[in-house]
């Protein structure tokens, strides 16, 4: 008896450590999609390299509609001043999470119309945002962005953020707001 059950958890704990090392270490992204969508979300915090990157695919035609998430009002507020050379739109998530981002998004997207969005997040974020977006939307959602290196010492901490997030999400259920 103890042996199954020290085979189990050997077995359960195999299986922890390959999903965080498929959604931390190697994490996937999609490809940014050949035709423009709708709208590219930039996930918060608007951290320079994000707008940066967010600048880059809106001048070449990737998305019709710039929309930021603002979770650090005031601070990322200056973003949301015209003049923009796109539409672009801004939200502050309620509540200040992914779910309440895609939520945003969902809510964004009925208003105007907008079929085809994708989202630009951080490597080691992209398969939770991928996960809730999908959740949310009720249909698949590119995630793009940035590869971006952690520090040996924050590693501990992503996987279990990552972990828990997944973990709060399933628990949450249907993503409504």
């Amino acid at each position: 008896m103890l042996a199954t059950l020290t085979g189990v958890v050997v077995l359960l704990l195999a299986l922890l450590m390959l999903f965080a090392w498929r959604v931390v270490y190697r994490p996937h992204y999609d490809a940014v999609p050949d035709e423009p969508v709708d709208a590219l979300l930039v996930l918060g915090p608007l951290e320079p390299w994000r707008l940066e990157l967010a600048e880059q695919w809106m001048q070449q035609g990737k998305a019709r509609n710039l929309v930021l998430s603002t979770p650090t009002l005031p601070q990322d507020a200056v973003h949301c001043e015209p003049p923009h050379e796109w539409p672009t739109y801004c939200f502050p998530p309620e509540p200040s999470t992914t779910r309440g981002e895609a939520v945003g998004l969902k809510r964004l997207a009925e208003e105007h119309g907008w079929q085809s969005m994708a989202v630009l997040t951080i490597d080691f974020h992209a398969a939770r945002t991928r996960f809730i977006f999908e959740r949310c939307l009720g249909h698949p959602v590119p995630v793009v962005g940035r590869h971006l290196e952690i520090p040996q010492r924050f590693l501990r901490y992503h996987v279990a953020y990552q972990l828990g997030g997944f973990a709060k999400e399933i628990a949450l259920g249907s993503c409504e707001p």
